[in-house]
């Protein structure tokens, strides 16, 4: 992805959150976006 682009993830529980942790990591220039439910990130 390019510099400035939008990275939106639908869910968070199950492979959600780490995947965006993961984008986040891996591409800092890219503006990542969560989209969940739950009020607290769930660790399992």
């Amino acid at each position: 992805m390019k510099k400035g682009e939008k990275l939106v993830v639908v869910g968070c529980s199950g492979a959600g959150g780490p995947a965006a942790m993961l984008a986040k990591k891996l591409m800092p220039e890219v503006d990542v976006t969560v989209i969940r439910k739950e009020p607290n990130f769930i660790v399992r």
